[in-house]
Order: structure tokens, then C-alpha cells, then sequence
């Protein structure tokens, strides 16, 4: 386990830390990433999934198994003009 001192730095409104390169490399850490917070410390861990990760596949799956997944909805129908005039219906 490798450690390399750093310091926070203000960033704007926020406050920012840099990470050495040498330590993402080791680490293995790119792209998306989540953070963890526990008492004094922040943990930066490689994000498990991509939150939409799986959709294609859900989706393809109620289009094959519901018949009606693709038809047009009824009662969002009036909602069609609503959105072009920015009236709401009466009620």
C-alpha cells in the first residue's frame, strides 16, 4: 500500500485534491469512480455499475414479452397539445 502525502486546495466552492499519477496507476482507478466518506477519510472506489447499465437488455425483454409495450398510451394522448400550448387541462 503505497501513501503520498497531498493537501486540499480550494477549488472554487469546493475543494479539491490532486492525485498523482504514479497513484492512479497503481490503483487502477479511470473513468467513473465513487466516493465514500467515513470518519476521516474519503474512500475513491471504481463505480460498480454503470447506472443504467442493463436497460438495452430490460427493455428488448418487455418489447419480446408485452405485445402492447410499443403502443401509444390513451391518457397521454391530450398531454400531446398540452405540451405545445403550456396549458394545463381544466379540471
Amino acid at each position: 500500500m503505497a501513501t503520498i502525502p497531498s493537501k486540499l486546495v480550494k477549488d472554487g466552492n469546493s475543494m479539491a485534491v490532486r492525485l498523482p499519477k504514479a497513484l492512479l496507476t497503481m490503483s487502477g482507478l479511470h473513468g467513473a469512480v465513487e466516493l465514500e466518506a467515513k470518519k476521516g477519510q474519503i474512500i475513491i472506489k471504481r463505480q460498480k455499475n454503470h447506472p443504467r447499465e442493463g436497460w438495452e437488455e430490460q427493455i428488448a425483454h418487455v418489447i419480446a414479452t408485452d405485445p402492447h409495450a410499443l403502443d401509444r398510451d390513451p391518457e397521454l394522448e391530450a398531454w400531446d397539445g398540452l405540451a405545445a400550448d403550456g396549458l394545463a387541462p381544466n379540471e
